[in-house]
């Protein structure tokens, strides 16, 4: 038997024993037992009112196959103290038509804010998107549950292991640093002799690279590129046609590969340029450390199918949905979708 009914049956018992017996006691015994259950059914209630749930972060970063802390905080706006309301939370990759759904408990404080950890342990990278759906509140004989409808999300973006491809660094081409078709020869005077071509700002570039007199004159925001910049970096170029039509599994493999290629060539560059679609729009990041890494995957992350043709780029390398890995038109190496890690730990990869 449930607790509401154990209660109900002890209600009703009462109820039966008053009227037979007409005794003052059983009398306030009953409504004794009338007044606390519409006490608790108000402070239901009042706690669905006064409590509030959120994500303190729009992204989180975490990492494929380990417990990715994750934080929601509690809001308890009112005086009395909460017991441990439920979080029912619902998970999904954005190739995933099914969500997963977990339930998780956590403490408030009355009138404060306190945030609350779980942990997540996801099975792809990729951006695994966190819903908070609903919160369920108690009173203190856990007689009355309360719900209260949420839609808050968060991203939890999974990177792979850093797993870096061996590379034969004596078979690495001389004279890296594709450059796109935009790069125009730079007439301007005032600029740094290193500094050799002018194009127009992408997402991803610094702020020192930006020609702010010349975005000043124009209304419009220019790039410059470095030579020495370009001399000591790789390009990398993603083509992505297969992505709208891509599960878990395959982005998992893709990412895992991308991130070898990645952390691989920056063990002989300062830093790898990468070049991709993002809907109808052309883009370009510079990963150069940890924190350009997580950075790029998270915009990755959040890409849309690309819209069209992509603009040709002139880069050192190219990867495909395919888990191509190309250098012009010369074939490197083909990844095993179903399991690429093998590859990436045990062969050395001369290009």
């Amino acid at each position: 038997m449930t607790r509401q009914g154990t209660w109900l049956l002890l209600v009703a018992l009462t109820w039966y024993l008053a009227g037979m017996f007409r005794t003052l006691s059983l009398t306030v015994l009953l409504l004794s037992e009338l007044g606390l259950l519409a006490v608790m059914a108000a402070v239901s209630v009042y706690f669905r009112a006064t409590l509030d749930a959120s994500f303190p972060a729009d992204a989180v970063f975490g990492e494929k196959g380990r417990d990715c802390p994750c934080r929601v905080r509690l809001d308890a706006k009112g005086r009395l103290p909460i017991g441990r309301p439920r979080l029912k939370l619902s998970f999904r990759y954005p190739a995933q038509r099914r969500k997963t759904t977990q339930y998780f408990y956590g403490g408030a404080e009355p009138g404060r804010a306190t945030e609350v950890e779980f942990y997540v342990r996801p099975p792809y990278c990729g951006a695994l998107d966190i819903e908070l759906r609903q919160i369920l509140t108690w009173d203190y004989l856990f007689l009355f549950p309360v719900r209260r409808k949420k839609r808050e999300h968060m991203t939890l973006a999974v990177l792979p292991p850093p797993r870096p491809l061996r590379i034969d660094p004596r078979a690495l081409p001389e004279i890296p640093g594709g450059q796109t078709r935009d790069a125009v020869p730079l007439p301007l005077d005032g600029i740094s002799p290193e500094a050799r071509d002018l194009r127009e700002y992408r997402p991803g570039d610094s702020a020192r690279s930006i020609h702010w007199k010349l975005s000043a004159r124009t209304g419009q925001l220019w790039s410059r590129d470095y030579q020495d910049e370009r001399e000591e970096r790789f390009t990398l170029s993603l083509d992505l046609p297969d992505a709208a039509r891509m599960r878990p599994e395959q982005w998992d493999a893709f990412y895992e590969v991308l991130s070898a290629v990645i952390l691989g060539l920056l063990r002989h560059r300062n830093a790898v340029r990468i070049f991709w679609r993002d809907g109808a729009r052309d883009l370009q990041w510079d990963v150069a450390d940890t924190q350009s890494c997580r950075a790029f995957f998270l915009r990755l992350y959040r890409s849309e199918p690309p819209d069209g043709t992509p603009e040709p780029v002139l880069a050192d390398f190219a990867l495909n949905t395919k888990l191509c890995w190309t250098r012009g038109a010369e074939l490197l190496w083909r990844f095993d979708a179903s399991d690429p890690v093998p590859e990436i730990l045990e062969k050395t990869f001369v290009v």
